[in-house]
């Protein structure tokens, strides 16, 4: 009998084509053309355990990645055939919580994609009027790599600090990049210098942290600040670009009626 085999994508994609887990995942739902949060309602989860059968072809590293991501499926598919409890304290399910992890990937891939694209990331600082057509990003002493080392670290702090909190409250909070931009623009007005870390509180999320990063690019590459850092990993410094005449950003561009739960 000839063994039947599952067509994700005719299994034409090796394991080694993704950075992780996550990368696959989302490979996944872009091909199914659906929503991430409707993933476990489609055959994308039955197409990720498909390509568990390549696990060989893989390192061991690796592969304790992919099971432990692939155990976090089966173990979310299982509770979906018991019947719903009502619960008093709304914790976060683990679907939920799956959901806004694979969504914070997907923000953080596009952040990184966003970077990588920008080839003057690593230009030595210059007043506006002598480069306002040219330069797209000013950076004083920070690379590419050590900015998002710092932004990875944030992020790794944040979520060290939400996984301590037992509650695991769900968080309804509700901002875009547009409002982040604002946000920004408002701290730099009370203080030529801000750090990074400094734009968030106690209950700050990994998406927020992500949103609002994104908010900094943009106002990179308007040359409305410019950022610098002392060391690698160290603390990202935002400071107001003082040689920066145009008062006009276009909110709009970044779709301001899109809110990013939180």
């Amino acid at each position: 009998m000839e063994e039947q085999i599952y067509k994700a994508s005719e299994l034409e994609l090796k394991l080694n084509n993704f950075e992780g887990p996550l990368d696959l995942l989302l490979h996944l739902v872009k091909e199914a053309k659906i929503e991430i949060k409707d993933i476990f309602i489609s055959q994308v989860t039955d197409q990720f355990l498909t390509y568990m059968n390549q696990i060989s072809t893989i390192d061991v590293e690796k592969a304790s990645e992919y099971m432990a991501i692939a155990a976090t499926l089966m173990e979310i598919k299982s509770h979906s055939l018991l019947p719903v409890m009502p619960s008093e304290n709304q914790q976060e399910s683990p679907e939920q919580e799956f959901i806004r992890d694979l969504e914070e990937y997907k923000r953080f891939k596009e952040v990184s994609e966003k970077l990588k694209t920008k080839e003057t990331i690593n230009r030595v600082y210059k007043p506006a009027e002598e480069n306002k057509q040219s330069a797209r990003y000013i950076a004083k002493d920070i690379s590419l790599d050590n900015l998002l080392d710092a932004f990875a670290k944030l992020l790794h702090k944040v979520s060290v600090r939400n996984d301590d909190d037992q509650a695991k409250h769900i968080q309804r909070d509700q901002f875009s990049v547009a409002d982040k931009i604002i946000f920004i623009q408002d701290a730099l007005n009370k203080k030529q210098q801000v750090m990074f870390s400094e734009l968030f509180d106690e209950s700050v999320t990994k998406m927020e942290v992500v949103v609002t990063f994104s908010a900094m690019l943009e106002l990179l590459k308007f040359q409305y600040v410019f950022v610098k850092q002392n060391d690698a990993f160290e603390e990202i410094f935002i400071e107001k670009n003082p040689d920066y005449n145009d008062t006009y950003i276009p909110l709009g561009e970044f779709d301001k009626e899109e809110q990013i739960d939180g």
